[in-house]
């Protein structure tokens, strides 16, 4: 979940939305309140009440996707960040790294224990703790182990890892791509008949794949999972900015 920095991709894609919605009046009458909007023939409009309206050819164009909310089984996950202090060496495939947690979530994460194999992380054994000075700082330190015989980690370099840390059980879940996190925030956008709404939503644990959700989906909902920034930018734009010449749209 991150916040709303566009790149290059999302801006680029947003640009040519906003092409393709046209410029200034649309032709046709506009729809009074309460009425159903015509799906545009390409572009995508907005309604405050309903949310993003797509028409097919844009829907392939972005590569929109969604998928249903459905339950499974997950385990509650922790997230470790260190550095590199010993590197990977030809007599040694394995190098070490400090990890800061507090001392109330040690337990959580053992010696001994191995860490989820995920694409954003890598794989680390947790080494050993050391809790000297854990009393006046209430931190301490765990020294993780990581297989790494190309020795691509160098000195300093900085990694995470995630450590299963509480009971497996089945739970509503959306894959982590759906969800994104705003200042007043997390959401996801939710298919509405033809629209897509954006939804807020309670997030719970999460791991390699799937977020819990613990309030504002049901099962048999369908949530977008792609492109998601690229449908908040195009909202942003016609909340703040309205249409492709700046004409505040109105709700309709």
């Amino acid at each position: 979940m991150k916040t709303l920095h566009p790149d290059f991709g999302v801006a680029a894609m947003l640009s040519a939305i906003l092409f393709f919605a046209g410029c200034g009046k649309k032709d046709g009458a506009i729809p009074k309140f309460g009425e159903a909007q015509p799906v545009p023939n390409v572009g995508i409009s907005y309604s405050v009440k309903d949310g993003l309206l797509i028409s097919a050819e844009t829907g392939k164009f972005i590569g929109l996707e969604t998928t249903e909310v459905f339950e499974r089984p997950i385990a509650a996950t922790r997230e470790i960040s260190g550095r590199v202090f010993r590197v990977a060496a030809t007599n040694d495939p394995c190098a070490l790294a400090s990890a800061l947690i507090p001392a109330g979530e040690a337990a959580l994460v053992p010696p001994g224990q191995i860490s989820l194999p995920m694409p954003s992380s890598q794989v680390a054994k947790v080494l050993r703790h050391d809790s000297i000075g854990a009393g006046q700082s209430g931190m301490v330190e765990a020294i993780l182990q990581l297989h790494d015989p190309e020795r691509t980690l160098t000195d300093g370099a900085s990694v995470t890892a995630h450590f299963t840390v509480g009971d497996t059980n089945s739970v509503l879940v959306i894959p982590n791509a759906a969800l994104f996190h705003a200042t007043s925030g997390d959401f996801v956008y939710l298919e509405n008949g033809a629209h897509f709404a954006r939804a807020a939503v309670k997030p719970g644990r999460k791991d390699g794949e799937f977020t819990e959700v613990t309030d504002g989906l049901f099962t048999g909902d369908k949530v977008v999972i792609h492109p998601v920034m690229t449908l908040w930018m195009t909202e942003l734009h016609n909340i703040n900015g309205g249409d492709a010449c700046c004409i505040k749209q109105k709700d309709k």
